[in-house]
């Protein structure tokens, strides 16, 4: 009888794995065939064209959608890499990542007016992999930056690290345009965008929780239209192991 549920249990663990698979594959088929569409289309369009002026716009354009395509291909790459690599064990300094990260969008920050707040505490040695989790901060502050509300009297991004013995807390929360209670049963979803605001790939989220279930880590969103959108997430710290 053990033997008939253990069996009956891969199977629908294949089954399900093969139904991601597919939708995975169906979702970069869209988004990679859509850009290529695209930069058809206007190649047609330039042909045909006389002004310099509209020669130059369709060839922005084609810049635009070649741009879009190597983010889309870059995150996927990222993606299928880090989930085959064995795990490091580094020893993290967590004000460190936390500079690290937001210093690669000082511009972006600075371009927007956006107030960033930092709370970090570490009183043990963080031991995990330093790439897998700049890669998950990378990719909330990022969401964070790019959904900001253009409307609001003060844009604002806060970032919460807090260093247990066992485990580690990070928190991302901002005061942007939001996630409806629908759309946010699927943010993790590859290729989703939950707003006509987003401008990226729509795989930054899908990279994140996959880095999460690698570090065997838990991630929750807490988010209300036009209130902002707070990110939660709990790992264990290897320094107890």
């Amino acid at each position: 009888m053990k033997t008939n549920n253990s069996t009956n249990k891969v199977r629908m663990e294949l089954t399900k794995t093969k139904g991601i698979i597919d939708q995975f594959i169906n979702s970069c088929s869209h988004n990679l065939k859509a850009p290529l569409t695209s930069i058809q289309g206007l190649v047609m369009i330039a042909e045909y064209c006389t002004n310099p002026g509209e020669v130059n716009q369709c060839l922005g354009l084609i810049q635009h959608c070649t741009s879009n395509m190597l983010e889309t291909i870059s995150k996927l790459e990222e993606y299928t890499v880090n989930l085959q690599r064995e795990l490091n064990h580094d020893e993290i300094e967590a004000e460190q990542l936390v500079e690290r990260v937001l210093s690669e969008y000082a511009s972006e920050i600075n371009k927007d007016k956006i107030i960033i707040s930092t709370k970090v505490s570490q009183s043990n040695k963080w031991i995990a992999d330093e790439h897998c989790n700049y890669l998950i901060l990378k990719n909330l502050v990022s969401n964070a930056i790019h959904f900001s509300n253009s409307e609001a009297k003060t844009r604002k991004i806060q970032v919460n690290v807090g260093v247990q013995t066992d485990h580690v807390n990070v928190e991302v929360s901002d005061n942007g345009v939001g996630i409806s209670e629908p759309e946010q049963k699927k943010i993790f979803e590859p290729f989703h965008r939950s707003s006509t605001q987003s401008k990226g790939s729509g795989l930054g989220l899908f990279l994140v929780k996959g880095l999460i279930d690698k570090l065997k880590a838990s991630i929750s969103v807490c988010s209300s239209e036009n209130h902002g959108t707070s990110f939660s997430l709990s790992m264990p710290n290897n320094f107890a192991l």
